[in-house]
């Protein structure tokens, strides 16, 4: 009995040897971490579904250690397991991979900084809704040297970078059309030029030639 365990055993062996395989993935190092997903937990899942073994080259973890010693390139990631398994594993990654280069583009452009608070809007209401618009990830950040630009950083596809990025240019070109004038008034016209509801300054802005959309609106006149 023992021989014929033995046997069947030495056999099964064999047979998982046989379908052992294991291939090598070129994917640039800047999309290893993705990938991984926190703390491995990506490449644990699909190592778990297809039971695979998935590495990546030294230096690629969180903590800069790498997941083994398997001697590596920086652009490559091994995969390592039966047949079906590494087809599936590696039929994965690389939708993976698609998504991420498609979805995780910059783009780096600057607006005059007297732009920016219109940009921004009140509260932030204004950006906040050319990214709920477009989907695209924005970031204002700080005036150059001179003062004078302002970097915008716009993270998404390319679709949402363009669509983002136009809508931020529409408000910047605006402000740069504008003049700045100051006139008195007395206070007590003040309640009628405003209007019920800001309605009063919303059709003077309109007669003027200025735009429809209440959030360009917002600052054009003060009192």
């Amino acid at each position: 009995m023992s021989v014929c365990i033995y046997v069947v055993s030495l056999a099964n062996y064999c047979s998982q040897q046989a379908d052992e395989t294991s291939e090598v993935l070129k994917i640039p190092s800047q999309y290893h971490s993705p990938l991984m997903g926190q703390s491995g937990k990506y490449a644990t899942y699909l190592e778990d579904k297809y039971s695979v073994k998935i590495t990546f080259p030294r230096g690629s973890a969180e903590n800069g250690e790498g997941k083994t010693r398997e001697q590596l390139k920086s652009d490559e990631v091994l995969v390592k397991g039966g047949k079906k398994g590494v087809a599936g594993a590696k039929s994965e990654l690389m939708e993976a991979l698609e998504w991420e280069k498609e979805s995780n583009n910059v783009l780096r452009f600057t607006v005059p900084t007297p732009a920016v608070a219109r940009i921004l809007g009140k509260g932030g209401i204004s950006i906040n809704e050319i990214k709920n618009e477009t989907g695209a990830q924005i970031d204002v950040d700080n005036a150059d040297d001179s003062g004078t630009s302002t970097n915008i950083i716009v993270r998404g596809t390319q679709k949402a970078i363009s669509a983002a990025k136009a809508a931020i240019l529409t408000i910047s070109v605006q402000i740069g059309e504008e003049a700045t004038d100051v006139i008195t008034i007395e206070s007590k016209f003040h309640r009628t030029i405003i209007g019920a509801g800001a309605q009063g300054l919303k059709d003077l802005v309109n007669r003027c030639g200025g735009p429809s959309d209440p959030k360009l609106q917002a600052g054009l006149i003060r009192l």
